[in-house]
């Protein structure tokens, strides 16, 4: 199986979807690479599409019961009900996708990335102010929710514009603390296991290289990807990543020393 092949799992992984579209945008990686597999991974905007296209009717809809009083049960708590819909269809394929959780592309403790956080915190503040000063300010907030729901959006569409995958190559997990890296490459755990394991130079304020730990059936891989601030993989290899040093960086796989594990360097 060469470089160009779908991956090691082409019709097994349901996380694998090759598609035109990626095919296009697939760049061919050094030479040094001919014993590693691209791995696509399912893109995550197929996920996202469907419930923030929903959340975003829902957050229309929250101002109708109050706008058009007395045609409901209960205007105000149909009201409440509409906005948390809509914010749950935002917060939970987040979840779901590994968005929110740590993970070493954040840049600190309140990255909540793809969430914006002033213009939610400031939508939250206004809305409190209106239970307790002015109910003006209800407006305020409402449509300050809209805005951070649409920086949001941007947010993702930034983030999901590049083509999802990693390059993996098999491992023996016995050999894993005999496996040394180049400068600017960590591992951040002493043992093998699934995610993220290692971590290498930082390419952008919203990404950086990453090492993980992969499993198929019984089978141990390691992968190295780009891991974005979203949490999602990216192919390093591709047309769609646009950074600089990136060529430089990956000349050939970051690991330096294997004793008689079935990785190697070249």
């Amino acid at each position: 199986m060469g470089v160009e092949g779908g991956g090691i799992f082409d019709g097994v992984s349901k996380e694998e979807h090759p598609s035109r579209f990626q095919s296009e945008n697939e760049r061919t990686p050094p030479d040094a690479w001919r014993v590693w597999e691209r791995q696509r991974l399912k893109p995550p905007g197929t996920t996202l599409l469907i419930p923030m296209a929903w959340s975003a009717f829902f957050l229309a809809a929250t101002p109708l019961p109050l706008a058009f009083p007395g045609n409901t049960p209960d205007d105000a708590i149909i009201s409440s009900a509409l906005f948390v819909t809509a914010w749950t269809l935002v917060l939970l394929p987040l979840l779901f996708l590994g968005s929110l959780s740590r993970h070493p592309s954040q840049s600190h403790a309140y990255d909540i990335f793809p969430l914006d956080m002033p213009s939610l915190l400031i939508a939250i503040a206004l809305f409190l102010g209106h239970v307790f000063l002015n109910p003006i300010l209800g407006w305020a907030s409402y449509a300050t929710f809209w805005y951070s729901w649409a920086k949001l959006t941007k947010s993702l569409t930034d983030a999901t514009f590049p083509s999802s995958g990693r390059w993996i190559k098999e491992i023996d997990p016995l050999h894993f603390n005999q496996i040394g890296l180049v400068d600017g490459w960590v591992f951040t755990t002493g043992h093998f296991k699934t995610g993220v394991i290692g971590v290498g130079p930082s390419l952008t304020s919203q990404s950086r290289l990453v090492i993980e730990g992969v499993r198929a059936g019984n089978v141990a891989h390691i992968a190295i990807s780009i891991l974005h601030r979203s949490g999602f993989r990216h192919d390093p290899f591709q047309n769609r990543i646009d950074v600089q040093n990136i060529d430089s960086l990956l000349e050939k796989p970051p690991f330096i020393f294997i004793t008689d594990g079935p990785i190697s360097s070249d």
